[in-house]
């Protein structure tokens, strides 16, 4: 009965943490968009405080530390907002080891090793976030740091699912049919894996509206481009990235990669999403595909939608919302071709 528990709490815990972690990422594109990387220009504390200054007497202090950084109330809210959550996260996840190793002993095939790379990946989180603080928003760190919280929801999730609460893998769809699906579901996964990085790419290096108009870009189907310059890893522009663009042909070559990267993943996920939905029409299996093609077409509309509208606040988070869903539908596909012994 206490193993019962234990378990049920385990995977409550999980699944309150994985929603945890996709509010979270929700949250950072919302600062992201409204420029809130540097709301707070050091860490762990925020202009020489713990806490955020809120006071007249406490807003005069942080100026004394930061003089070359204009204190923001918004953007400073906005990041302080975002560090508490990031905290938050941090003592769930610990929870949740803790949970699984007691669990071990009575339970073999608990799941301590996923929960444990997550740990990992958030202490990584916590040094990405020191650094992007330190090296005043860099475009790689900035990257990274969105990354490895995408990677954290995906593991969280896939936790989640791993305990059969829900969503249980397919087992009436032929087994030939399951291992022809697996690679290509695994393929769609990285393929959306790496579009979300590429779009934070073109994010962290404010390249969104190099291409002002669709489908074409600046005019013709094919601009002026810089793919050395647009790709370079680790640029020296200064004591402060944040608001410091590329040039035109560097940005261009970024938002054109990011826009070919969203063709082929529509392409090849749309068709896996249509050939799941012919092959598995006699069980379950068709559901998987419906919600992932209904996802990505969602994805590409508002992709269209925030270039033609020039970066409304509200239409770029929910491209970045949506992506998350594209990512955790895949998951969820991937889960459901793959059984638990």
């Amino acid at each position: 009965m206490l193993k019962s528990s234990k378990s049920q709490k385990f995977f409550r815990l999980a699944l309150f943490s994985a929603l945890f972690s996709f509010l979270l990422i929700v949250l950072s594109a919302w600062g992201r968009i409204n420029e809130a990387g540097l709301g707070c220009p050091e860490w762990p504390g925020c202009y020489g405080r713990l806490f955020a200054p809120l006071t007249a007497q406490e807003l005069n202090e942080a100026r004394t530390y930061f003089p070359r950084q204009p204190v923001e109330e918004e953007r400073r809210v906005k990041e302080t907002l975002h560090r508490y959550f990031s905290g938050a996260l941090g003592l769930f996840i610990i929870r949740l080891i803790v949970l699984g190793w007691q669990l071990k002993k009575h339970v073999r095939r608990q799941q301590v090793l996923i929960p444990g790379l997550v740990f990992i990946l958030v202490f990584a989180q916590v040094i990405l976030g020191i650094l992007t603080a330190k090296l005043e928003n860099k475009p790689l760190i900035s990257m990274l740091h969105m990354s490895v919280g995408f990677s954290i929801l995906g593991l969280l999730w896939w936790i989640v699912l791993r305990e059969l609460r829900f969503w249980r893998p397919v087992t009436t769809t032929p087994a030939a049919v399951l291992r022809g699906l697996r690679p290509r579901a695994l393929a769609a996964l990285m393929l959306v894996i790496l579009q979300i990085a590429l779009g934070g790419w073109m994010s962290t290096n404010y390249a969104a509206l190099a291409c002002p108009d669709f489908p074409v870009c600046q005019g013709t189907f094919w601009p002026t481009i810089n793919i050395i310059e647009g790709f370079t890893l680790w640029r020296d522009i200064g004591l402060q990235y944040e608001g410091v663009l590329l040039n035109l042909e560097a940005a261009t070559a970024i938002h054109m990669a990011h826009r070919l990267g969203a063709l082929a993943t529509l392409l090849y996920v749309g068709w896996l999403a249509l050939h799941t939905m012919r092959v598995g029409a006699r069980d379950h299996l068709c559901r998987y595909g419906l919600l992932v093609l209904i996802l990505l077409l969602t994805q590409v509309a508002l992709g269209i939608i925030t270039v033609l509208a020039h970066l409304p606040v509200a239409i770029v988070v929910a491209h970045h919302t949506v992506a998350a869903l594209l990512m955790l539908s895949l998951i969820t596909f991937n889960h459901a071709l793959r059984p638990r012994p």
